[in-house]
């Protein structure tokens, strides 16, 4: 294995184990060994992210360590801004509008499901927790992205939840709604017209592959 490679062995293994501080420490290490910044994200930052969601979804990781592993990606995303702006390397992928439903201020799941799509490559556009759906349809048009993801820990903003699937089925191009959250099962998302339901924020990537979206 050339030293390149076992730099980002070592950078993703630090990701995954949310070692923050390491994890810029390797970043930096890559840079410096040529590797090209968009690679350190790729084949770094990514699968020690994706190595994490792994775990959580097997059970062996739990929620205090898959926030620590996404911690320490976004500290070695901001180790590399510089590079990747100099290099022009920070092409954009699919993007995704996401948020927390009207009258829902929980935003952890969400923002886990920002950290695990930005790890495949997508380009979350977050708007953040208690969003109307007249501001989802916004960021919907404005940005033009195909994929609306929305979320909510409540039995009680289950109707907002519908009033923004409806909302969003309406419009033209009309985009790919999926949903997640504690009050939801894939009944109750198939009957509110939603294309597709996450059981969890490590399932998010593997649930737009299903329904055939473009990945980065």
């Amino acid at each position: 294995m050339s030293v390149e490679a076992d730099i980002l062995k070592a950078l993703a293994a630090a990701v995954r184990d949310g070692r923050e501080e390491e994890v810029v420490e390797r970043c930096l290490q890559a840079l410096d060994a040529g590797v090209e910044p968009r690679e350190v994200v790729r084949e770094g930052l990514c699968l020690g992210m994706r190595s994490a969601g792994e775990l959580y979804e097997r059970h062996e990781y739990f929620l205090p360590e898959l926030l620590l592993a996404s911690e320490a990606m976004h500290a070695g995303i901001r180790a590399l801004s510089p590079s990747l702006r100099r290099t022009g390397t920070t092409e954009e992928g699919e993007a995704v509008v996401l948020g927390v439903v009207e009258g829902d201020v929980h935003e952890i799941g969400k923002n886990l499901v920002a950290v695990m799509l930005e790890a495949e490559g997508y380009r979350v556009i977050d708007l953040g927790f208690d969003v109307p759906p007249s501001t989802f349809a916004e960021a919907l048009a404005r940005s033009g992205a195909r994929i609306l993801a929305l979320s909510t820990m409540m039995t009680t903003t289950l109707p907002a939840m519908r009033r923004t699937v409806e909302l969003a089925r309406g419009m033209r191009p009309r985009p790919v709604v999926v949903v997640g959250g504690a009050p939801l099962t894939p009944s109750l998302a198939e009957d509110m017209g939603a294309d597709g339901y996450g059981e969890s924020a490590a399932a998010a990537p593997g649930l737009l592959r299903s329904l055939s979206l473009g990945r980065a």
